[in-house]
């Protein structure tokens, strides 16, 4: 048993030192680089901070002037439901004059299945929000709320699906359901967007750092702001980037995907950015996407150095590192067993056992699956001390442990001994209830079986068998204190049933009592 685990140290102490040797040998070959990546880091904090900056800046100056703009499209949004209710055929409508009746708005019909189905602007016409594969379920969601809702809502800063232009839009519903009526107003041409000049300041960054390939700012949609394709449309986010971006949004946090451009590594980070301005609400276009792309070339050059200089540090120092390792391992191996096992037995200690309940069941609780602890007690041992002396005793708990382990064969279950005759087993892995029974009951059979010390059949002679109690949880306990507790109510009830049996927990049970 000791061997075996001074085995494990080795290989144990032998991978760490090889990682260690390629970890320092590798320091020469990655100095230059090391110093890059953290003017990279430095830098890149640095500019993602004065990007997010600048669309705060704009979103703050568009909110500034923002609740005048949403008092007109309330206004406007009232008075088209005055002319549905005057005129609810909304095809008979001219939307054209509508516009200019209200202000320069774009007015926009969505029906039940969320498509534009009538529109000032006339390329939005036909499109479905469910059917857009760019855009996520949850925006199809939300228009669905609206349609259903009955109030006016208005969102923030916005991009133009076949255009990419930067749009503001709010809603309000029909009284009977069948219609969301949309207002969308350009904002690029209003002085106060205008003096916030975020785009120019995200190209100057891409002028600035030679290692910036490219800046977007998107929105929850996939959709880019303020940048448009050759097709004339807002810029969306690569398919084979989609789950990153995703994920950035979901779990707020940042992102990176490697790739290659034009022969060099690059790499893309998602950086999510949310608009605080009122903690208890955000709405669905006050979120952020910042992609930005960063190329590696001058850090692949300057590697190409150092790769001799590797090569000869890491024969030497791998050499060096496991002969270190094999002292290491002849020195600690020992207490590092003793710290974790029964000496007698081999078996995992109290400490050992109590860390490992807890853990197998806090993991089996996730899992939904079942824990089974098994107390186990033996009959008449102190008869063996008093006869034999104690030496017979030991070697009779040897071989009592080595029985129990084998008569368990999972290898992820834990067998130990907790001090004098009692033992404990932790099956992690059962089906039910009865596998727990079956395992019981092959131990005590296992226990039964003769064991001579000094020319005499200690099991036979002495009655030395063995008690089990068994609690299940999350059946009998929810926690590892309570499960021992079960478990021990459980073996004192087989002693006394008449010892050499197992019992079940069960809630009738006596409380715990000394035997």
């Amino acid at each position: 048993m000791q061997l075996g685990f001074k085995a494990k140290l080795m290989t144990i102490m032998g991978i760490f030192s090889i990682l260690l040797t390629l970890s320092v040998s590798s320091v020469n070959q990655h100095r230059l680089k090391n110093s890059l990546i953290e003017s990279y880091k430095r830098e890149s904090i640095l500019v993602e901070d004065t990007i997010v900056t600048a669309v705060a800046a704009a979103d703050k100056a568009f909110r500034i002037s923002e609740k005048e703009l949403e008092k007109d499209m309330r206004a406007y949004s009232n008075t088209l439901l005055q002319k549905y209710s005057a005129i609810p055929d909304v095809a008979s409508w001219n939307y054209q004059a509508l516009k200019k009746e209200l202000g320069g708005m774009d007015v926009y019909i969505i029906d039940e299945s969320l498509t534009i189905i009538h529109s000032s602007f006339t390329k939005d016409i036909g499109l479905n929000f469910k059917a857009d594969g760019d855009a996520p379920d949850s925006f199809s969601q939300l228009l669905e709320e609206r349609i259903k809702g009955s109030s006016f809502v208005s969102d923030g800063l916005d991009q133009e699906t076949n255009s990419g232009k930067i749009k503001k839009y709010s809603y309000m519903p029909t009284p009977d359901h069948k219609y969301l009526i949309e207002l969308g107003v350009y904002l690029e041409d209003t002085p106060m967007f205008q003096s916030i000049d975020f785009m120019g300041i995200l190209n100057g960054l891409i002028e600035k750092y030679k290692y910036i390939n490219d800046i977007t700012i998107y929105t929850t949609t996939g959709k880019s702001i303020g940048k448009t394709g050759e097709d004339g449309k807002s810029i969306v986010i690569a398919n084979e980037n989609r789950r990153f971006f995703d994920k950035a949004f979901h779990d707020s946090e940042i992102q990176e995907v490697h790739g290659q451009g034009n022969g060099y590594p690059i790499f893309y980070r998602y950086v999510p950015y949310t608009i605080q301005f009122d903690i208890n609400y955000v709405r669905f276009t006050d979120q952020r996407m910042i992609e930005i792309v960063y190329n590696q070339q001058e850090l692949q050059q300057n590697l190409k150095l150092n790769k001799q200089i590797f090569s000869l540090q890491l024969a030497a120092t791998i050499l060096i590192a496991l002969i270190i390792s094999y002292i290491i391992t002849r020195l600690v191996a020992r207490p590092m067993y003793l710290a974790s096992h029964d000496v007698l037995t081999g078996l995992s200690n109290r400490a050992t056992f109590e860390n490992a309940l807890i853990a197998i069941m806090e993991k089996n609780k996730r899992k939904q699956k079942l824990t089974a602890l098994l107390h186990i007690d033996l009959d008449h041992f102190k008869v063996v001390n008093d006869s034999l002396g104690h030496d017979a005793g030991d070697l009779f708990l040897k071989e009592v442990g080595k029985r129990i382990r084998a008569a368990v064969h999972d290898p992820n279950d834990i067998t130990a001994r907790l001090g004098g005759d009692e033992f404990v087993v932790i099956l992690s892995n059962i089906a039910d209830t009865q596998a727990a029974l079956q395992i019981a009951e092959h131990i005590i059979a296992t226990l039964k079986l003769p064991i001579e010390i000094q020319g005499i059949d200690v099991v036979n002679d002495f009655s030395t068998t063995a008690s089990i109690g068994i609690a299940v949880a999350p059946e009998h306990a929810q926690d590892s204190d309570a499960l021992y507790t079960c478990a021990d109510q459980a073996l004192y009830y087989a002693k006394r049933s008449g010892k050499n049996t197992f019992s079940l927990y069960q809630e009738s049970m006596a409380p715990e009592t000394d035997f």
